[in-house]
């Protein structure tokens, strides 16, 4: 899903704007999807819709201000601050399971923060990269509350079904302040945009992602796709021409490392649980 940042750059509207067309066009796919198989999309209570369709809010701001970092600063910075969502999602899985958070989460959290202090020249919201910044990291609490709580209901639930529902969220949230999406939809070049970022990288790929959260803790489902700002950073500078400073690569490095620890360190303790049992 790295190369989806592109089309904050591609499509010169706002994030909300995109957002909002990215979802609707995600819910017109999908809806023709369950209608072709004959899938049911209902909920076993009233409850549990509400409950997934609060998730959908969730991740309706997690799309903006995710966007709204890359456009603000660069593709780099945008997705390098996002990819501090496992560290947090390592602090907070704990949590939702009423455990007390390892230490060394904490310590990693501090790493990463390490990591986003290297790549801001100034740390002034005057500066667009520290806002880009500041933003990603929202995006990344965001991002990892929504795949906690999503992983809950997975259980229950297809991955697809789910989905839908967080995207009609996002539309019902979003559409009233999508300045421009008519125009937007009404240029032919745009509009293959927004299909290519509904169609692939949204109906396709979060339905995997979701799916793949019933078999990974939602940690190390994160960890396992840090190769994404690396290959996103690289698109960017092959199509955009955003030629990434020195200082994000030590920056990224930095934050990277404590993701693929987390990966050695979850695995690490899975071992550790099988010989005791």
């Amino acid at each position: 899903m790295g190369n989806v940042t592109l089309f904050a750059k591609l499509l010169p509207f706002p994030a909300v704007t995109i957002i909002s067309g990215r979802a609707l066009f995600s819910v017109i796919l999908l809806g023709i999807f369950f209608w072709l198989r004959g899938k049911s999309v209902s909920y076993r209570s009233f409850k549990d819709f509400l409950f997934v369709f609060g998730i959908g809010i969730i991740f309706a701001l997690h799309w903006v201000t995710y966007f709204h970092s890359i456009q603000v600063s660069t593709v780099a910075v945008g997705m390098l601050s996002l990819f501090t969502y496992p560290v947090f999602s390592a602090i907070l899985e704990p949590l939702f399971g009423g455990k007390r958070p390892d230490p060394f989460a904490f310590f990693l959290a501090c790493f990463s923060f390490f990591g986003l202090f290297l790549i801001v020249p100034d740390l002034s919201f005057d500066n667009q990269m520290f806002q880009g910044v500041v933003w990603g990291v929202v995006s990344a609490v965001l991002y990892a509350i929504r795949n906690l709580l999503t992983k809950e209901m997975h259980v229950h639930y297809p991955s697809a079904q789910i989905l839908f529902t967080q995207l009609i969220a996002t539309t019902i949230v979003l559409l009233p302040f999508a300045s421009g999406l008519f125009e937007m939809i009404s240029e032919p070049k745009y509009l293959l945009f927004q299909v290519v970022l509904a169609g692939v990288f949204t109906s396709l790929a979060h339905t995997i992602w979701i799916r793949s959260l019933s078999n990974l803790s939602v940690t190390t489902a994160g960890t396992l796709s840090t190769l994404s700002p690396i290959y996103g950073s690289l698109a960017a500078w092959y199509f955009l021409g955003e030629v990434p400073p020195d200082r994000i690569w030590l920056g990224g490095g930095v934050i990277l490392f404590c993701a693929i620890l987390e990966v050695f360190r979850k695995k690490a303790e899975g071992e550790k649980r099988e010989e005791v049992g």
